[in-house]
């Protein structure tokens, strides 16, 4: 089976590898996507020793102004030329993907368009549809249709702030398929992930992961940043506290979009912070510590459980302090092994 995919950040690229690690008879292309002036997807990757991928590093500038550019185009063309008969992507309100899922529709009848889950929206409620969404999602609209890809349902608008709301979706893939309500009647799949020893030594190689990147790799609070708020305040104190009642080093894995107010603030928690500013993911962090506490506002990453470790979310802390949050609906956690808490205390 021919297999192309569209990665935007290196989420994407682990899970993509994931699949390809799992499938070795079937062939992949994947499309990294970089953008311009954006920390994503920088990295020097190593894709040597895939036999059944291919890799190809993309630039698109999206003009909502303007018509297609050269290079989206050329994406466009060489993407209906060829022979496959599955999609992989991530981003459901992409606007180069969304031109990509909506001309293969119509071109490609066989092929099977999937998506893959980026983020909680799978197992999250909004609770409303906001005006910046709404302006989004028009604009986006109305640049497809300048550009010859017209479709008339205006009331899908109503539609994109739920999960796989797109007609041209037939597949989703989730890591807790159990959880989700499946609204409109998408066939299901399970991810699971590949045999642990062997995808950690292949992400390794992938993303130049040195041993010296963690300084401290057992007994520890792991805290991934996550860009919902702009006041580093927010978090600070909870920090302080959550290492106070641990007495354990702390290490924060900083979020790509982490402002350099922040990472000032986070300097003065303790002298024992560890403060790692990597895009490599942090689900390698997470594999590469043991007997450790991994805390996050509600980060995907922690969807990978490697079992010596404990894993909290803990959003219900922040929901009178970060307004993002306010917006969705999630009272608990989506697995087992990762624990909501409505109390500093809890994290043990």
């Amino acid at each position: 089976m021919n297999i192309v995919a569209f990665v935007h950040t290196e989420y994407h690229l682990l899970l993509t590898v994931n699949e390809i690690l799992k499938y070795p008879g079937n062939k992949y292309l994947v499309y990294v996507i970089q953008k311009r002036n954006h920390k994503r997807l920088q990295l020097d990757f190593d894709f040597s020793g895939f036999s059944n991928a291919e890799f190809r590093l993309v630039k698109i500038k999206v003009d909502y102004t303007n018509s297609f550019s050269k290079e989206h185009l050329e994406l466009l063309k060489e993407v209906c030329n060829r022979d496959f008969q599955g999609l992989y992507f991530f981003q459901e309100q992409d606007p180069v993907l969304l031109s990509v899922i909506k001309t293969l529709n119509k071109t490609k009848q066989t092929c099977e368009i999937c998506l893959f889950q980026d983020g909680l929206k799978p197992y999250t409620r909004m609770k409303g549809y906001s005006l910046e969404m709404l302006k989004g999602d028009i604009q986006t609209w109305r640049w497809l249709w300048r550009n010859g890809i017209k479709e008339i349902k205006p009331f899908k608008l109503l539609h994109t702030k739920k999960y796989a709301y797109s007609d041209e979706v037939d597949t989703v893939f989730l890591s807790f398929p159990e959880v989700y309500i499946n609204w409109n009647n998408k066939t299901i799949k399970k991810i699971e992930f590949y045999d642990h020893a062997a995808f950690k030594s292949r992400l390794e190689k992938l993303f130049g992961w040195e041993d010296a990147i963690l300084p401290i790799d057992r007994n520890v609070i792991l805290y991934m940043t996550q860009p919902a708020h702009q006041d580093p305040l927010v978090e600070f104190e909870f920090l302080k506290a959550v290492k106070e009642n641990l007495k354990r080093p702390l290490v924060l894995k900083l979020h790509p979009l982490t402002s350099q107010e922040s990472i000032k603030k986070y300097k003065g928690i303790a002298e024992d912070v560890h403060i790692i500013d990597s895009v490599i993911p942090a689900e390698l962090f997470i594999m590469n510590i043991s007997d450790s506490v991994i805390v996050s506002l509600n980060s995907t990453s922690m969807f990978y459980n490697s079992p010596k470790n404990r894993y909290y979310y803990v959003s219900n802390l922040f929901m009178d302090k970060i307004k993002r949050l306010r917006r969705y609906e999630f009272k608990e956690s989506p697995t087992e092994h990762i624990k909501m808490v409505e109390r500093i205390e809890e994290i043990v």
